[in-house]
């Protein structure tokens, strides 16, 4: 029951506005698709942590339609934060160790994996609170993109970058650094 009250919230969490209602829910449910990508998530990971081998199917549904109908790969092993906020949810891709705070922004094509190197253990990214990531940017590997920092359109990030900083370029460079 605990779990299912916490899949409550992070759901309410991830609708606009501060208040939450049937009539706000089924508006997000019908007309945005940045909701249903987060609900499909939340309702697939739950039902994937269950202990009973129906329920786990019910879980492996919810990805297949997640990657079938949007083109996104949200691992379950990701943690995502409140009210996660994608421009166009297609084709955005979340690995398993990431961990997205509250009030990030990630556009279009979006990757944020591991590095992939053989021999290596697997380090994944963590993004801060208020950053934005812009269409087709590429993070990899364990670096940490710091609170309210940008990520450019196309950027390829391997290196930690700070926080209100503006990463951009492949290999990013950190070109900015606002006030």
């Amino acid at each position: 029951m605990k779990r299912f009250r916490q899949l409550l919230n992070e759901i309410k969490g991830d609708l606009p506005g501060t208040r939450f209602s049937f009539g706000i829910f089924v508006k997000n449910y019908f007309y945005s698709p940045r909701f249903r990508v987060l609900l499909n998530h939340r309702v697939g990971k739950y039902y994937n942590g269950s202990r009973f081998f129906l329920f786990r199917q019910i879980g492996n549904y919810y990805k297949y339609k997640l990657t079938a109908k949007r083109s996104c790969d949200f691992s379950y092993r990701c943690t995502i934060g409140k009210n996660l906020k994608m421009g166009h949810p297609i084709g955005i891709v979340i690995g398993d160790g990431v961990i997205i705070k509250d009030n990030v922004t990630i556009f279009q094509q979006v990757t944020l994996g591991s590095h992939g190197k053989k021999g290596e253990s697997f380090s994944y990214p963590i993004v801060e609170e208020g950053a934005k990531i812009y269409a087709g940017a590429k993070i990899i590997g364990g670096v940490v993109i710091g609170k309210k920092a940008i990520v450019g359109a196309n950027a390829v990030v391997n290196i930690n970058v700070p926080d209100h900083a503006l990463a951009v370029g492949i290999p990013c460079k950190i070109i900015e650094k606002k006030e």
